[in-house]
């Protein structure tokens, strides 16, 4: 199992990605999103082990300092490995990228085995639509994720801390940005 620290979305937005990955999966394309219990987001961080102590009350208090912003889904995109991801890509801004790099200097010292594609300078900021697909289902998945109207225009309101494996992911901690109430999605 590994540890996640992930940007959570106002409600709207889930909702659109939502309809997506119900789409993907009732089309028997993928299911992956909609049944391993994550919710919308961009991955700030994983690492293999967590000082889940620690990080959280580093993660807090770099949440109650940090407005909620907006974020542009702008793209859509394809990580091709043995198994693909497809993905809705952020527009990278300097101030996305100055959050980024707060967040990795303070979540490093509480890390063990940080994944490398999450690392300052090798950071790809994006929301995954489906994972684990066959080479095959890239086309039918790119087809459904097309029917989105983008861009769209997000808001950031949340870190969180979550368990992950392959198949499951579970919420361990939650920091809503500046300090605020959070909207959740049912």
């Amino acid at each position: 199992m590994s540890f996640a620290v992930e940007l959570y979305l106002d409600p709207a937005t889930e909702v659109i990605i939502r309809q997506v990955w119900d789409r993907l999966a009732d089309a028997w394309v993928s299911a992956s999103m909609r049944e391993s219990g994550y919710r919308p987001h961009v991955s700030l961080g994983v690492s293999e082990t967590l000082d889940l102590e620690g990080a959280s009350a580093a993660l807090e208090v770099l949440a109650q300092q940090q407005s909620p912003f907006t974020m542009t889904f702008s793209s859509l995109g394809i990580f091709l490995n043995a198994e693909a991801t497809v993905f809705l890509g952020v527009t990278v801004t300097p101030a996305l990228l100055a959050f980024h790099s707060e967040f990795q200097t303070r979540f490093q010292p509480y890390a063990r085995g940080l994944w490398g594609h999450y690392r300052v300078g090798a950071w790809v900021p994006h929301c995954t639509l489906a994972f684990g697909l066959p080479l095959t289902q890239v086309p039918a998945a790119v087809a459904i994720a097309q029917e989105m109207t983008l861009p769209i225009q997000a808001q950031a309101l949340a870190l969180g801390i979550t368990a992950v494996s392959p198949s499951h992911s579970e919420l361990l901690r939650l920091f809503p940005l500046g300090g605020r109430a959070i909207l959740t999605v049912p």
